[in-house]
């Protein structure tokens, strides 16, 4: 989906309101001293949260993004269609677009799994979420991802401060993406993203790296607080990433 249309959407929401191994707890596991086993095949697909993960963490309700169904494949499953033509800089776009096909583009990828999911408690209630998407891109080999991760850190903090735009097909502005507060700290990137169309969003955004494994997160907000949330997600699934290899 472009650029575009997941923004539309999330706006009009806000406008709306291996080697030997043991078994542990039922899990197959390295054997103590062996290094973890990269994951592959479906396996890649447990790393995602779940929404009673989601509910239990955000206190509220969740559904699947209805124009969004879960992905899960090979690189082409990675989101792509943004060139330099629309996004500029182009070089941050991997900031503004979760599991954006060019970022992973000098990387081994075997496995993608993404999830979309979107708020479903009344507005009533004042949620403080719009939506939630997460992904999971599995390298070739540990080796790999630490090397990607290492490229993602440094691509963020160099954009540091920069606002990214995105012109729609007429080549009019159609949105800003200003990322601010970039930060590396065991083994979790992070920045926050102010993106404006006709309402401000708030986006936490955040990158994992466990094993072979690189997670990634956005959650969008209603309101302009601060949170740790991508922080925290990107956390449980690298952790999950530890439980399965």
């Amino acid at each position: 989906m472009k650029l575009i249309g997941r923004v539309a959407a999330v706006t009009a929401a806000a406008l709306v309101a291996v080697g030997c191994t043991r078994v542990v707890d039922g899990a197959v596991k390295p054997a103590p001293g062996l290094p973890p086993r990269p994951l592959t095949g479906e396996t890649v697909k447990k790393i995602l949260l779940d929404e009673a993960q989601l509910s239990k963490y955000f206190g509220q309700s969740f559904r699947e993004d209805p124009n969004s169904p879960p992905r899960f494949g090979d690189s082409d499953e990675l989101f792509a269609g943004f060139s330099s033509d629309d996004v500029s800089p182009h070089e941050c776009v991997g900031v503004v677009v979760e599991a954006e096909e060019s970022a992973y583009r000098s990387g081994p990828v075997k496995q993608v799994a993404v999830e979309q999911w979107w708020n479903a408690t009344d507005y009533s209630q004042d949620p403080a979420v719009i939506s939630v998407d997460e992904s999971v891109v599995a390298l070739r080999a540990p080796a790999d991802a630490d090397s990607l991760f290492a490229q993602f850190s440094q691509q963020w903090q160099r954009c540091d401060g920069t606002t990214v735009t995105e012109d729609d097909p007429e080549g009019k502005l159609f949105s800003t993406h200003q990322i601010s507060e970039v930060r590396v700290a065991n083994s979790v990137l992070s920045a926050t993203m102010h993106t404006r169309v006709t309402t401000p969003l708030r986006h936490a955004r955040a990158i994992g790296v466990r094993v072979n494994c690189l997670v990634e997160v956005d959650v969008t907000f209603f309101s302009d607080q601060p949170s740790s949330a991508g922080i925290d997600l990107a956390r449980q699934m690298i952790d999950r990433v530890s439980d399965l290899s």
